[in-house]
């Protein structure tokens, strides 16, 4: 049984990387187009984009494969219904890929980043909108260029100093066309270029990136059940509340933090809802966003054509919080890897039997 779920960890972890559907999703020549976009919105021009994007895939014989693998492996008891579920999870991904920049794009990435309903998505939109319409003040100064390797508190020298510090496998390097400041890969962390932050905003970017996400990644190479690298159906949108909470507790969440994070869940909001790229930049305009802030929130959500994945930030947020105010110890199955909240249990009771070893010591 163990060669079986070496061979099923293995298979699931190389469609992932075949899937890759956040990168594929990424336009081509964004930051150019961004800059077009926003000249014209402080115009008063309401510009749309004209977006490339890369040809999309024919995954279907990965999907075939990836659903029959989890037909199979769900009835085998154990950890199979946790990999069976991330299996269907990546099959949704692969299918969301084949239709990238298609008019049901939007419409089918609900399926996988969903509003939800119930007592997180009212938490996350509530302080969407509170955070939103909140005072901000003007940016801190002075800023640096996220690239200038010449400086120790540029964002790209920050991030290698935190790597370093903490001997973690990950190559930092650098993009000029990322829609985020900064992402977290198989061994790489990729930096935005041509960009100007403040040295507290890198500051948190790099705690957000390498305790949220690198560091977990590392943790979970260190355990005998693959499932923490691979990740539980929905572990990766609830590693993402986790890093939000870790962001809180440093002091991180401050008013410009809240509003840039009540912006994008609005943003996706509106695009679940069926709003268009001009129609998004004129909402988030409404609530206070600058142009350029407005653009680059649209161009995030509205990426492939809507994936608007930025609806499960605030969403896991909720309900991580809650999950560790009644349960603390669960952060410590949080912490080994890509693990949602509602696989808590599972992973509970197949460490109790003795199904893999808990995190080695460090």
């Amino acid at each position: 049984m163990t060669t079986l779920w070496r061979e099923v960890a293995r298979g699931l972890g190389q469609a992932e990387r075949t899937i890759a559907l956040v990168e594929r999703c990424r336009p081509l020549g964004v930051r150019a187009e961004q800059a077009r976009l926003v000249a014209g919105w402080e115009r008063g021009e309401a510009l749309a984009p004209r977006w490339q994007l890369a040809a999309a895939p024919d995954l279907s014989g990965l999907r075939a494969l990836l659903d029959g693998v989890a037909d199979r492996v769900e009835l085998l008891g154990g950890v199979g219904p946790l990999y069976a579920a991330r299996a269907r999870e990546l099959s949704i991904e692969a299918e969301l890929a084949e239709r990238i920049g298609e008019p049901d794009f939007a419409e089918r990435a609900d399926r996988r980043f969903s509003v939800g309903q119930g007592h997180d998505s009212d938490a996350a939109e509530a302080w969407a909108t509170a955070w939103s319409h909140a005072p901000i003040g003007p940016e801190p100064t002075p800023q640096v260029e996220t690239d200038d390797d010449t400086r120790g508190d540029s964002l790209l020298s920050l991030m290698r100093s935190a790597v370093g510090e903490l001997r973690l496998p990950f190559r930092v390097t650098v993009s000029p066309d990322l829609v985020s400041a900064a992402a977290t890969g198989d061994g790489v962390i990729v930096v935005r270029g041509g960009c100007r932050l403040s040295a507290t905003e890198s500051e948190r970017i790099v705690h957000h990136e390498v305790l949220g996400h690198a560091l977990p990644r590392v943790r979970a190479a260190l355990e005998r059940c693959a499932i923490f690298s691979i990740g539980t159906a929905q572990g990766s949108d609830d590693e993402e509340g986790r890093a939000l909470l870790i962001e809180q507790r440093l002091g991180y969440l401050g008013d410009q933090r809240r509003a840039e994070l009540g912006h994008r869940h609005l943003a996706a909001l509106a695009v679940r809802r069926g709003a268009d790229f001009v129609e998004t930049v004129r909402l988030l305009l409404e609530v206070g966003a600058p142009a350029a802030g407005a653009v680059a929130i649209a161009t995030r959500v509205h990426r492939g054509g809507g994936l608007a994945r930025e609806i499960v930030y605030l969403t896991a947020l909720s309900r991580v919080t809650r999950c560790l105010e009644t349960d603390p110890e669960s952060e410590r199955f949080l912490e080994r890897g890509r693990v949602a909240v509602g696989a808590l249990s599972t992973l509970r009771e197949l460490e109790d039997a003795g199904a893999f070893a808990p995190l080695a010591a460090e």
